[in-house]
């Protein structure tokens, strides 16, 4: 590859891998919309759920305890202690007596009032999570508005007046609604756990009659969040490593912190120099941070480097980030920065010789991680080369496949401190169908040979087409070690999901394959996440590996920085599947926020892991009715608050979304509208997001707040 291409393609995989989980899909099959679990109006997917979930485990955690304190027949006091709250944050003073300006409570025009950008109607959110913030765009001429709180558990309304286009309700106040955490003693629930509250914002130029937004209405789950989320970073996409960093918050934080930058990567891989000069088979330090994933225990993300991708594991601890794990040996070392037939870098691209360095997105299990049985699954070869994320690519004439490597591996060579004189094998030609595109020519295979158990190759019986985006179940059960992937005709792009343009219809399924010690087996695509008229991609696990989530497209449409993406539920039912779920495309943005024409790229959906019952164990917390609650994370351009990138089409950044999962007792599913993280900086994309036990510091930079624009 010509150095100028190589500068131009650098970092450019992770920068893809980032939009590629902009794949989803249209097309939605309604959640069930109403109030939340465990209100009078009935449990969660009563009416009209278009998702059944089966075979899934049980059993309460802690922080699931059924509903609030306050109720219609006996409500509480705690707005009337606050209220009216008088706001003079704002650039501009408020009015002697703002009341005054806007009379009854009733009073006003929906004609033109304000535009409610947050809280988004139908949400909800966990107790223990960030306090609410209501975000609204002003109608014209307003300068002073009015906030409402309303619910049946309260005397009477909590009003706001400011003349800021914003409100964060005061934290003590929040703690005494949804959840106090525990300091020393027993957590205590809040007093509107499980009643909805609806926001309404009314905005007045001073004088005439006040104009009245739409309401929104917020349910506080009796469940909490766990952990922390690590995410992938960046300011713009200009195919620049350096401003690619890794950032992080745990739950309930107002602010984030840094998780990782390159620099202090201490594990340097078998790719291009930070100088940008020509490959020589050498180790070189990591500049480019790219597609990432946690370790089960939280303490290390492995994540692609630098072209050519080779793999990086790192601490993301407090205190030695960066950091090598002490029980990854040299010889993993070198099977996950392979140096194909020595210095011969020039060859990488020639079919049928495989894309060696090429390893894609990578997966861990809970089952696999400990002394003695650390493994690794990675995607292994690029079907298509590209010099940049514009680039329609070439053809490798490779299938790329799941491979396995063992990290704790070291043979004679490696013990003795030198690294192996060559890596993985080059494919050899095989009859197992050809590209669209490469007109006819063979497709190169990876055969495993006798690596001594450092690596092999994940056996998928009866799927030749190419892997990408692999997700490896928990196991919690024992019985549930599969692996999904996404089946692609036109295999992966750099190892990110991504269709070459020039080529036939491309397709994607999700499929499963049991891991089986590594040799793999039957592979079976999963029913409701495998229709001819989608591609589906970006599976990811549930904690309790009842459910996959993924991205939806419209056939045909590339899985890469696609604005028709949309987010789905389907349930695993031992291989059986079922009938898919729409998390996103039930509940677009509001109109009044110019909300891309072609889709907002909702994509790359992660699970929040399960609290820690008493024993250490993830436990699903269910509530006193047998509702069962999940939190699924993914990005999205939809919101107004988030800064436009020059260098992706001026689409807004990509920003982190919460949206709530409950099912109930009969297996019943409902989706929860989109919640705005409003810790995390609207100036840059956010993407990518992990979500896990994470021992990150506790997050503490803020930003300004993001107006709506």
């Amino acid at each position: 590859m010509p150095l100028s291409s190589r500068l131009i393609a650098q970092c450019a995989f992770a920068l893809a891998m980032v939009g590629a989980p902009l794949i989803a899909a249209s097309c939605a099959h309604g959640a069930v919309v109403g109030n939340a679990a465990g209100t009078s109006s009935g449990s969660p997917g009563s009416s009209g759920s278009t998702m059944v979930v089966v075979g899934s485990s049980g059993g309460a955690s802690q922080g699931a305890t059924g509903g609030g304190k306050c109720t219609q027949a006996m409500p509480c006091n705690d707005f009337a202690m606050v209220t009216p709250v008088m706001d003079s944050t704002g650039t501009t003073p408020l009015p002697s007596n703002p009341a005054s300006i806007f009379g009854s409570a009733t009073n006003g025009s929906t004609a033109n009032g304000p535009c409610l950008v947050e809280p988004a109607d139908q949400s909800l959110v966990p107790k223990n999570w960030l306090r609410p913030r209501v975000v609204w765009k002003a109608a014209g001429g307003e300068t002073v508005f009015e906030v409402r709180f309303s619910t049946v558990g309260e005397t009477q309304d909590l009003v706001v007046y400011t003349t800021n286009t914003y409100y964060t309700m005061d934290e003590g106040l929040w703690q005494q609604l949804a959840w106090t955490a525990p300091d020393g003693g027993a957590a205590v629930d809040g007093n509107l756990i499980n009643t909805p509250i609806t926001v309404t914002v009314r905005g007045s130029s001073g004088s005439g009659t006040p104009g009245i937004s739409a309401s929104s209405t917020f349910t506080i789950a009796p469940a909490i969040a766990d952990g922390a989320l690590v995410y992938w970073t960046t300011e713009n996409f200009d195919n620049n490593a350096s401003n690619t960093t890794l950032q992080g918050f745990h739950v309930g934080d107002e602010g984030t912190t840094l998780a990782l930058s390159s620099n202090q990567v201490q594990q340097q891989v078998r790719a291009q120099p930070i100088d940008g000069g020509n490959l020589t088979g050498n180790f070189q330090q990591v500049y480019c941070i790219g597609c990432h994933t946690a370790t089960p225990d939280g303490n290390y993300v492995a994540f692609t480097a630098q072209w050519p991708w080779p793999s990086t594991i790192a601490s993301i601890q407090q205190g030695s980030a960066g950091t090598v794990p002490s029980w990854l040996s040299r010889g993993a070392v070198q099977n996950l920065s392979p140096d194909y037939k020595g210095n011969a870098f020039d060859v990488w691209y020639n079919p049928p010789a495989v894309n060696q360095i090429m390893l894609g997105i990578g997966t861990f299990s809970p089952a696999h991680y400990q002394m003695g049985d650390r493994k690794y699954v990675a995607t292994l070869g690029t079907s298509w080369n590209s010099f940049s994320l514009t680039d329609p690519g070439v053809p490798s004439g490779v299938t790329s496949q799941l491979a396995w490597f063992n990290l704790e591996w070291d043979d004679a060579l490696t013990s003795a401190g030198q690294l192996e004189p060559n890596g993985l094998p080059a494919a050899t030609p095989c009859s197992v169908g050809t590209y669209p595109g490469i007109n006819g020519s063979p497709q190169g295979c990876i055969s495993t040979p006798n690596s001594n158990g450092g690596w092999g190759i994940v056996a998928r019986n009866g799927d030749s087409n190419g892997a990408g985006s692999p997700s490896w179940s928990h196991d919690v059960d024992g019985n549930t070690d599969v692996i999904a992937y996404s089946s692609t005709n036109v295999g992966v792009k750099d190892g990110r999901m991504d269709c070459a343009s020039g080529t036939a219809q491309c397709s994607s399924d999700i499929a499963v394959v049991p891991f089986n010690s590594g040799a793999g087996g039957n592979a079976t695509k999963l029913p409701g996440a495998s229709d001819s008229a989608y591609n589906e991609y970006y599976p990811a696990w549930s904690p309790d590996d009842s459910i996959i989530a993924f991205n939806r497209v419209p056939a045909g449409t590339s899985m890469y920085n696609e604005a028709k993406a949309e987010v789905y539920v389907v349930p695993y039912n031992a291989g059986a599947g079922g009938t898919p779920l729409a998390v996103t495309s039930t509940y677009p943005p509001p109109s009044c926020t110019s909300p891309f024409v072609d889709g907002v790229q909702n994509t790359w959906p992660k699970w929040a892991p399960n609290p820690l019952d008493s024993t250490g164990k993830p436990a699903n917390q269910v509530d006193g009715d047998g509702n069962r609650y999940y939190w699924i994370t993914f990005s999205s351009i939809r919101s107004p608050q988030a800064a436009a990138d020059p260098n992706n089409g001026g689409k807004r950044k990509q920003q982190l979304y919460l949206a709530g999962l409950v099912i109930d007792k009969n297996g019943n599913a409902k989706a929860y509208a989109p919640v705005y993280m409003w810790n995390q900086n609207a100036t840059v994309n956010n993407l990518i997001p992990a979500w896990g036990e994470f021992t990150i510091p506790k997050g503490t930079t803020t930003t300004s707040v993001q107006v709506a624009q």
